[in-house]
């Protein structure tokens, strides 16, 4: 819950004056193929690899209405996964804040959005469009297997038990 308020403060008191760009992965991928400045862009987010070609009722935006990160059923272009954006400081630096300032606002409210971080990043995306959209190449499955429209794998997960690490979070 946490890490869009670590990025944000990162953002202010340190990113700005030491880089450009930021780039926010989680930390279970691995690098696979090349990623280069082709990425860096004002804001970019990265397509779901689960939702890619998917219609909007698929998605799994938040649905409750009463949800910092709510998504009315008529709203929304595409999914994007949580575990891959960026842009320039500023850029990232809005989109944390506004994200975490959702949270906690949620989080006061009794309220957990259904994704948690990618609930808001999803709501944020909404409303301020990222300027450059990266295919699901740049955050891939290997459970997924390999579509033929897939010609590269450049991050991809990290193998894990799911059930063992939510588990984890409920002690």
């Amino acid at each position: 819950m946490r890490r869009m308020e670590m990025i944000n403060k990162m953002s202010e008191t340190r990113f700005d004056s030491e880089v450009n760009y930021v780039v926010c992965v989680d930390v279970d991928m691995r690098f696979a193929d090349h990623i280069g400045v082709e990425i860096l862009t004002e804001q970019f987010g990265t397509l779901h690899p689960g939702f890619y070609g998917g219609k909007r009722e698929r998605f799994t935006y938040e649905r409750r209405n009463q949800s910092q990160a709510y998504i009315p059923s008529d709203e929304g272009d595409f999914y994007y996964a949580g575990g891959f954006f960026g842009g320039t400081v500023l850029q990232v630096s809005r989109l944390t804040k506004a994200c975490h300032e959702a949270m906690m606002e949620d989080k006061k409210n009794g309220i957990e959005a259904v994704w948690h971080d990618e609930s808001y990043l999803n709501k944020y995306f909404v409303y301020h469009k990222p300027t450059k959209i990266l295919s699901p190449e740049y955050l891939w499955d290997n459970g997924m297997g390999s579509p033929p429209i897939l010609k590269k794998k450049r991050f991809l997960a990290v193998p894990k038990n799911h059930a063992a690490i939510r588990s984890n979070d409920k002690k």
